[in-house]
């Protein structure tokens, strides 16, 4: 059982379970007993925490999302540490993540598909206008929506959260992703060296134009 579900963070955010998981934080339904509401609280995973220059970054990069304020983005309440336990508490949103959504439809037509997409690319936008980016843009799976600067540890900018957005927009269209490998290693030079299968090829009736932003994306 995971250490932190029935504990008390903060002296007011009580851990009652598991909502996701990335790849540096572990994301918890809690309850403020203060407030009496339900938040998603975000933390820290135990080997990033052990590391201060990550730790740092952790922390500054939440107060910088805390000061962004867009529909499509959500609202962050609090910001915290305790006994090196670092986290961030944000709004809950209920309801079922886009990687379900999709999972459940095998594919999504192309106007749902720019439905979807264009309230990411308002929220990234907001972002982008205050020097944020979100540098791991996906429905679940790092990996598959990395961009090619980042797998390369190159220097990075707006662009690589617009190829990562991509990404969710090719697997929307045609339910599947543009690269796929047995290790990630074999998945991420495919980032960087190849390119991949148009979606109309895997769903006929897919408007050029959606190919066309598609792969300019990425």
């Amino acid at each position: 059982m995971d250490k932190y579900i029935g504990s008390m963070l903060g002296g007011r955010y009580q851990i009652e379970e598991i909502v996701g998981v990335g790849g540096m934080a572990v994301v918890y339904r809690a309850r403020d007993t203060i407030l009496g509401r339900d938040v998603a609280l975000k933390v820290l995973k135990k080997e990033f925490a052990e590391d201060p220059d990550i730790r740092k970054r952790f922390s500054i990069e939440s107060r910088a999302v805390a000061k962004l304020s867009h529909h499509n983005i959500v609202s962050v309440f609090d910001v915290g540490s305790e006994d090196g336990t670092d986290y961030i508490v944000m709004e809950l949103i209920e309801g079922i993540t886009l990687k379900q959504y999709l999972q459940r439809k095998g594919h999504l037509s192309w106007q749902e598909t720019i439905f979807f997409a264009e309230q990411v690319a308002r929220a990234l936008m907001h972002a982008h206008s205050r020097g944020i980016i979100h540098q791991d843009v996906k429905a679940i799976g790092s990996v598959h929506y990395i961009s090619p600067e980042q797998a390369k540890g190159s220097k990075i900018d707006y662009r690589t959260d617009l190829y990562s957005l991509g990404v969710m927009m090719y697997e929307m269209l045609t339910g599947k992703l543009p690269f796929e490998g047995e290790t990630a290693l074999q998945i991420v030079m495919q980032h960087i060296n190849e390119v991949p299968i148009i979606p109309s090829a895997f769903v006929p009736g897919i408007p050029k134009g959606m190919d066309d932003i598609v792969m300019h994306a990425m």
